[in-house]
């Protein structure tokens, strides 16, 4: 049987992971000197010497994920997001994998997308979100329910001794 915990724990996860999601791209995304938005911290600009230079390039990179660690907007989701996934590993230690993977994802999609609609991001067909949030719900629920439908056959198996 789906327990109220297991259940509970599943929404958390979901809820942590896409309500989280939208922050972290807010807190990557820096406004460079032209005003414009770039997801690197140092422009999109490449000099003309750093082409010819994979290294300097890799290493630049590498100290530009590293710098973006240093603003709130990024470590503050980041660590709220990796306690949800300490949540998902403890979760999935005590309850279905068959029905914890897919509901935590699909709530994170949805908890994601309600989450960057709240915070203005622009969605390009509201309505089509709106549907397919409400698809991926019932989803979940279908699939919540048939596996209590699965658990209490398989009980009312046993008990009769293998005959249902």
């Amino acid at each position: 049987m789906v327990g109220w915990g297991d259940v509970l724990s599943a929404v958390l996860v979901g809820a942590v992971w896409g309500c989280t999601n939208p922050f972290l791209r807010r807190g990557s995304v820096n406004n460079d000197e032209d005003g414009g938005r770039s997801r690197n911290g140092m422009g999109d600009k490449v000099a003309a010497d750093d082409v010819d230079q994979p290294n300097t390039n890799k290493h630049k990179s590498i100290l530009q994920s590293l710098l973006r660690f240093q603003r709130v907007g990024v470590w503050l989701p980041y660590l709220l997001n990796q306690s949800g996934s300490i949540l998902y590993y403890k979760l999935l230690a005590t309850s279905d994998l068959s029905l914890s993977v897919p509901v935590c994802n699909a709530l994170a999609l949805v908890f994601s997308s309600a989450t960057s609609f709240i915070l203005g991001e622009r969605v390009d067909r509201p309505v089509a979100a709106l549907f397919g949030a409400l698809l991926v719900t019932l989803g979940v629920a279908i699939c919540m329910a048939s596996k209590e439908d699965l658990w209490s056959a398989s009980d009312e198996m046993m008990q009769s001794g293998g005959e249902l």
